[in-house]
């Protein structure tokens, strides 16, 4: 008998092992793992995304912000990805996919020279 545990953006538990998509997620620990948003999910020790870890990322200091960002002190993260040369302490989201640090902006995690064509039809 199965006592798996349905949770948030396609994450389960059992007494023993998490899981992602019907897949076991290597490493998690069921007893602590929870379940952010966005896909996002932690255990003490590590940050997953889409059931895989986030190499690096830091598990008592992540911030999921909206809109598939998430960021701790030192890196901002796009779908689980880290945004090469973001800056975490300024990086804030605007909704809507887009985003910005002090130095630039952001649309779907990719940089931006403004919004993307899209926001010229707001206008």
């Amino acid at each position: 008998m199965s006592h798996i545990q349905p949770l948030a953006y396609g994450y389960a538990k059992d007494p023993w092992s998490v899981y992602f998509a019907g897949r076991k997620v290597e490493g998690a620990s069921a007893t602590s793992f929870e379940v952010l948003n966005d896909g996002y999910a932690k255990d003490p020790w590590s940050i997953y995304f889409a059931g895989r870890k986030i190499e690096g990322a830091s598990a008592t200091t992540f911030n999921v912000l909206g809109d598939g960002y998430a960021k701790d002190p030192w890196n901002v993260y796009y779908m689980g990805q880290k945004l090469e040369g973001a800056t975490a302490t300024s990086f804030e989201t605007l909704g809507q996919g887009m985003a910005k640090d002090a130095f630039n902006h952001y649309y779907y995690g990719q940089k931006s020279n403004g919004f993307g064509p899209s926001m010229h039809m707001f206008h």
